[in-house]
Formats: C-alpha cells, sequence, structure tokens
C-alpha cells in the first residue's frame, strides 16, 4: 500500500495572540454591531491562542481590495508554501526530481496558471511531473489531498506524490463587513502551508501506509459552510448547524466506513482530526466517545495556530509524524469536514 512518508508545515512571520485580535476587532466593530461585547465573547471561548497572519494586524483594519489581497495571496502564499514543500522533500530525502505528482489544495486565494504549475519550476521539480489542483474543499481538502495521492500511488505505485496546501484564510476579511459572522470567522481562522510527501508501493519509502478513504456529500447542505462572491472579495458562508451535525452524523460514518473494511472503531488507535474549532472538537469528543486524549493534537493545534482550513489536518498529522505516538502499531483515522457539506475520512495502519 502507498506510505505516508513525511509532513511539514511552514507559518507566515505575523504571529498574534488571541487577545491582540480581539482588541484589534473590537475597534473595527465599535458603534457598528449590537451588543459587540457579548459577540466579542467567542474570542474568550475559542480555546485559540496565538496565530499566524500574512500581514501585521493593523494592516487589516484598513479597506483592502480584491486584487490586493490576492496579491498577497499570490506572492507571500506562493513564497511559504513552497517552503513547506521544500521542509517535506528534505525530511523525506526526497529530491525534487524524483517527485511525479503534485497536488495543489487551496480555499482562500486564486491563481491562473495554479498554484502547482508555479510550484514546479520554483522547487525544481521535473516539468513533466503531473499537476492536480484543488479548489474550494475548504477545510476539507487537506484530507481529501491525502485521499488523491492515495489514489495515484494506487494507479501508478512507482510515483512520489507532493501534496502541498496553502490557506490565506486573513485576507478574506472585509473591514467593512460588521456581520456577527465575518467577527466569528476573525476570532478562529489563520494562515499558513503544508506539504505532504505519500509514496507508491514500488519506492523503497518509510512510513504508515494509507490503506482507503472515503467521501460523504450531504444532501441539502451548501449553505452550512463556504463562500459567497461579493464586490468586497469573498465573504464567509458559516452555519451555527456545523457542530450538531457533526455530533449527529459522524459515529455513524465512521462505522459504516469501518464496516465495510471488516474494522470496528474499537479498533482505531490513531485520531488525526481536523481542528475547526472548539464546539468542532466537542463533537468530535462526543460523537465518538473519546475520553482518554485521543484528540489532544487536535486542540493543541487549534491552540497554537487556530483553524487555517485545509492545511490544519496537515500540521495534526506533521505533529503525530514526530511523535512517539505514531510508532505504536495499530489502525488511524484522518477525518475532517468542509464545504458541500461533505466529510473525508482517510484509513491508515502503522
Amino acid at each position: 500500500m502507498p506510505r505516508l512518508v513525511a509532513a511539514a508545515s511552514a507559518a507566515p512571520p505575523h504571529v498574534t495572540s488571541q487577545s491582540e485580535v480581539r482588541k484589534a476587532i473590537a475597534r473595527v466593530f465599535d458603534g457598528r454591531l449590537p451588543d459587540l461585547e457579548h459577540a466579542l465573547a467567542v474570542f474568550d471561548h475559542a480555546r485559540i491562542e496565538r496565530r499566524h497572519f500574512m500581514r501585521p494586524l493593523d494592516w487589516y483594519g484598513r479597506p483592502r481590495s480584491a486584487a490586493e489581497r490576492n496579491g498577497v495571496y499570490l506572492g507571500d502564499g506562493l513564497d511559504l508554501v513552497a517552503r513547506a514543500a521544500t521542509s517535506c522533500l528534505a525530511r523525506a530525502g526526497c529530491p525534487p526530481e524524483a517527485v511525479d505528482h503534485i497536488i495543489a489544495v487551496s480555499s482562500s486565494g486564486h491563481a491562473t496558471p495554479s498554484l502547482d504549475a508555479r510550484l514546479i519550476g520554483r522547487l525544481g521539480l521535473r516539468p513533466d511531473a503531473t499537476r492536480l489542483p484543488v479548489w474550494g474543499l475548504g477545510c476539507a481538502g487537506g484530507a481529501a489531498g491525502i485521499s488523491r495521492a492515495l489514489d495515484h500511488c494506487r494507479a501508478y505505485p512507482e510515483s512520489r506524490v507532493l501534496l502541498t496546501a496553502l490557506e490565506t484564510c486573513s485576507l478574506t476579511f472585509a473591514a467593512g463587513d460588521v456581520s456577527k459572522k465575518n467577527l466569528v470567522a476573525s476570532a478562529i481562522f489563520a494562515d499558513g502551508a503544508a506539504a505532504v510527501l505519500v509514496a507508491g508501493d514500488a519506492v523503497d519509502a518509510a512510513g504508515p501506509q494509507l490503506l482507503a478513504s472515503h467521501s460523504h456529500l450531504f444532501a441539502d447542505s451548501s449553505r452550512i459552510m463556504g463562500w459567497d462572491f461579493v464586490d468586497e472579495g469573498m465573504e464567509l458562508v458559516l452555519s451555527p448547524r456545523l457542530p450538531a451535525l457533526i455530533k449527529t452524523e459522524l459515529g455513524g460514518l465512521i462505522e459504516r466506513f469501518l464496516h465495510g473494511r471488516g474494522l470496528a472503531q474499537d479498533d482505531i488507535v490513531h485520531y488525526l482530526a481536523h481542528p475547526g474549532g472548539a464546539r468542532v472538537i466537542d463533537a468530535y469528543r462526543d460523537a465518538l466517545g473519546l475520553e482518554n486524549g485521543e484528540i489532544d493534537l487536535t486542540g493543541e493545534v487549534l491552540r497554537e495556530f487556530g483553524n487555517v482550513s485545509s492545511v490544519s489536518v496537515l500540521i495534526v498529522l506533521e505533529r503525530w509524524l514526530a511523535s512517539e505516538r505514531s510508532r505504536r502499531p495499530g489502525y488511524g483515522l484522518i477525518s475532517a469536514f468542509g464545504p458541500g457539506f461533505s466529510a473525508e475520512q482517510v484509513l491508515l495502519e502503522v
């Protein structure tokens, strides 16, 4: 089976505490949102200590055009994801020219030519490396990207696949949007990049085996999460129904996925869940009956980085691979939810 060989992440330089962001947002929304102090409590309950942003905090307080924000995504964002990919290849001991296929996941900026095309020359990949840009999967994109890497390596077992993810969520913040959902987004989301190397059976590489993946699209759920495209740029769609939907549906989804492979939840030793937010983590824990620190890494990444959309679960994966936990034999589950509304699951084995 294909293997997870290495993972690495990169964070932008502007590290800001949650309390600093709260104060800045209070200034932006002052006198423009009713019952502001009550709304700001979302910062206090987010279980986030700090986040990384593409620009200093005061940059976001002034109106920015969509073109200006996307320029940062294409410039500094490309630098960031190239740094993550370079670190990943170095950890894997894989020269760039050995990569056969590159996947570029993102949902918070626009690029044509796509990021994968720009990265081929930047990283020194072969010009005949095949590529797959994946846009719009949001928080599910990291897990879905691993699934697509698994698919490719099954079809081409001699291949090495480089998965990259870039998210610049802060650049979607519009200072003129004084809606409550914009305030909530400002309390949770952040920026970063990550990369993962997956190798097929015929490649001499070590790492956990990737066994199977599963996608599920919920009916009539398109307004749970996503983007609306408005004159000012990208406007977040985020329903308060999201944690309850995860709590209700996750257990059954995982049970059916594992049952098809002759497994049950009791067989799962490792949980690598996307840190979507405090209430989402609680929903995971409640839905699966996790009471012994099984998703502590997820909480740790949320605390130190916030929600970095598709990148977050790859940071969890990076930390897990670097920890002693990943040496413990058994099955593991990578899990994330995203726009659609959809679920992505990947089964692995140490």
